[in-house]
C-alpha cells in the first residue's frame, strides 16, 4: 500500500473514532434531554385530557389504574390542603401529605411544573408532572427507566444507523483509494520510465480524478517531448560521429597531401645544402623540383580557401565575354604538363561565353583531372547540344554514392588509396552555381562516369 493511503486510512479511522466519540457523548446528553422533554410533554397533554374528561368520568380510581396498566403512567389527584385523594399505584389511605412536593409547590404558581426525583413510595426514579385545576392538583409520572429503555433503543438504532453510513463512506472511499493508488502507480511508473529513458510508454485516462487525467496527459506529452528530443540527440551524436570520422579522414588526406611534397622539398633543399659537389645542373634539376612542390602545396591551400569563400559567400565572381573553347584546351594543356602521357581529346567548337574566365578554367580542370584519376584511357570534353560533357571510361562510381560527390571532403570509400582531400568537385558544384547551372552525373561501375553542365544560358550572340 502506497504511503499515501497508510497516512488516508489512518487519519480516516482517527477522524472516524474522534466523530464518533464526540457525537455520541453529545448525542447522549442532547436526545436522553430531547426524550424527556417529549415525555415531558406528553404528560403535560394527558393532564389536559385527564382535566377535560375528569368530571365526566364515575370511577376515577378504576380509570387511572386503568390508564397506569396500558401505559405505565402513574396519576396521583390532590386536593388543595396536599391530601391525596386518588393514586393509581396503590391506595391513596396512608400516603403522605403532597403539599410540599416540589412540583406541587411550583403549580400553584405557573401552568404546569415538572420535576425528576425518586419516589420513596415506588422506590423508582420519576418524571413527575403536575397542575393546579379548578378543584385539585393532578399529578402525572412516568418511570426513568422506561424513558431511559427507550432512549438507549433509540441510541443503539442511531449507532448502527451511523455505523452503517460510516461503512459505506469507508466503502466509496476504498474503492476511491484504490483508483488513487492506480493512478498513482501509472504516474509512477511513468516517470521511472522517463528516467530510464523508456518513451514508448502511453497512459490511458486517469481512473479517479481531473487532475490525476491532467498529469497523465503532461506526462505523455513530456514524454513524447523527449523521445524527440532523444532521437535529435541520437540524430546528432550520429552526424558528429560521422563528422569526426570525416574529419579525421580529411585531417588523414591533408596530411598526407601536404607531406609529400614537404618531404620532397626538405629533401632536395637538404641535398643542395649539404652537397658542395653537387653540380650546377643537378641543383638547378632539385631547385626545379622543391619549386614543383611548392607550387603544389600552394594549388592546394588555393582550392581549400577557395572552397570556404564559396561556402561563405565571400568569393566574388568576376564576369567576362571569352572563348569557351579556348578555355578548355588551356586546361587540357595545364593537365598535361602533370598527366604528360595521358591523352585529352577535345571536341568543342568555338563560342562566346560570358562567365568567370578563372573560376571557369577551376572548374574544368577538376572534372578533366577527376576524369583523369580514376581512368588509364582517353578523356573526352565534348560540347553537344548546349551541354558541356567530361567522359571517362574509368572505374565508376556506384549509385548511392553520387549524390554525395559534391559535398565538401567526400571520398568514396572504395577509392581511399587516392588521397585527394575532397574539394575538386564541391568547387564544381559551387562555381557552377555562381553560373546559375547545375552539375549532372551519369555512371557505371566498370564503365566509366560522365559529368555534365549546361551553358545554354552562359552564350553571349555577337
Amino acid at each position: 500500500m502506497l504511503k499515501l493511503n497508510r497516512l488516508y486510512f489512518r487519519n480516516f479511522f482517527l477522524l472516524f473514532f474522534t466523530t464518533a466519540v464526540i457525537i455520541s457523548i453529545s448525542g447522549y446528553y442532547l436526545l436522553s434531554k430531547i426524550e424527556i422533554r417529549n415525555h415531558k410533554t406528553m404528560l403535560e397533554n394527558m393532564i389536559k385530557q385527564f382535566e377535560i374528561t375528569y368530571k365526566y368520568t364515575p370511577n376515577i380510581n378504576s380509570v387511572i389504574k386503568k390508564i397506569h396498566q396500558n401505559t405505565n403512567i402513574r396519576i396521583t389527584i390532590i386536593d388543595f390542603n396536599g391530601t391525596v385523594k386518588h393514586e393509581s399505584n396503590r391506595d391513596e389511605k396512608g400516603m403522605d401529605n403532597h403539599i410540599n412536593r416540589p412540583e406541587i409547590k411550583v403549580s400553584t404558581h405557573q401552568i404546569f411544573a415538572s420535576s425528576i426525583r425518586h419516589s420513596n413510595t415506588l422506590d423508582k426514579d420519576l418524571l413527575y408532572v403536575a397542575k393546579k385545576g379548578k378543584e385539585f392538583y393532578i399529578r402525572m409520572a412516568y418511570p426513568l427507566k422506561s424513558i431511559k429503555e427507550k432512549f438507549l433503543k433509540f441510541w443503539i438504532y442511531a449507532i448502527m444507523m451511523f455505523s452503517f453510513a460510516m461503512l459505506i463512506a469507508f466503502w466509496i472511499a476504498l474503492k476511491i483509494s484504490r483508483k488513487v493508488a492506480d493512478d498513482l502507480d501509472d504516474i509512477n511508473e511513468g516517470l521511472t520510465g522517463i528516467i530510464d529513458k523508456k518513451y514508448n510508454m502511453i497512459f490511458d485516462n486517469a481512473k479517479c480524478c481531473l487532475e490525476f487525467n491532467t498529469i497523465s496527459k503532461k506526462i505523455n506529452l513530456v514524454s513524447k517531448k523527449l523521445k524527440k528530443r532523444e532521437q535529435q540527440k541520437s540524430k546528432f551524436t550520429r552526424k558528429l560521429k560521422e563528422l569526426n570520422k570525416q574529419q579525421s579522414d580529411i585531417i588523414s588526406a591533408i596530411s598526407h597531401e601536404f607531406k609529400n611534397p614537404i618531404t620532397a622539398i626538405m629533401g632536395y633543399t637538404q641535398s643542395v645544402r649539404e652537397d658542395e659537389k653537387l653540380s650546377k645542373d643537378i641543383k638547378d634539376k632539385f631547385l626545379d623540383k622543391v619549386m614543383k612542390n611548392a607550387k603544389k602545396i600552394s594549388y592546394m591551400i588555393d582550392r581549400l580557401s577557395m572552397a570556404i569563400k564559396l561556402e561563405n559567400d565571400s568569393f566574388v565572381p568576376n564576369f567576362s565575354v571569352f572563348d569557351l573553347a579556348s578555355v578548355v584546351n588551356d586546361a587540357k594543356d595545364i593537365l598535361l604538363q602533370k598527366y604528360k602521357d595521358r591523352n585529352i581529346i577535345v571536341d568543342v567548337k568555338s563560342v562566346k561565353i560570358k562567365a568567370d574566365a578563372v573560376m571557369f578554367e577551376n572548374l574544368l580542370i577538376n572534372l578533366i583531372e577527376n576524369a583523369l584519376k580514376y581512368s588509364e584511357d582517353d578523356i573526352l570534353v565534348v560540347l553537344k547540344d548546349d551541354t558541356l560533357k567530361v567522359k571517362d571510361k574509368g572505374i565508376g562510381v556506384n549509385e548511392e554514392d553520387i549524390q554525395n560527390l559534391t559535398k565538401r571532403f567526400f571520398r568514396v570509400e572504395k577509392l581511399s588509396w587516392d588521397n585527394s582531400i575532397g574539394v575538386g568537385l564541391y568547387l564544381v558544384k559551387y562555381i557552377l552555381k555562381f553560373h546559375n547551372t547545375t552539375l549532372h552525373v551519369e555512371s557505371e561501375p566498370g564503365a566509366g562516369s560522365t559529368f555534365s553542365f549546361s551553358v545554354k544560358n552562359l552564350f553571349v550572340d555577337i
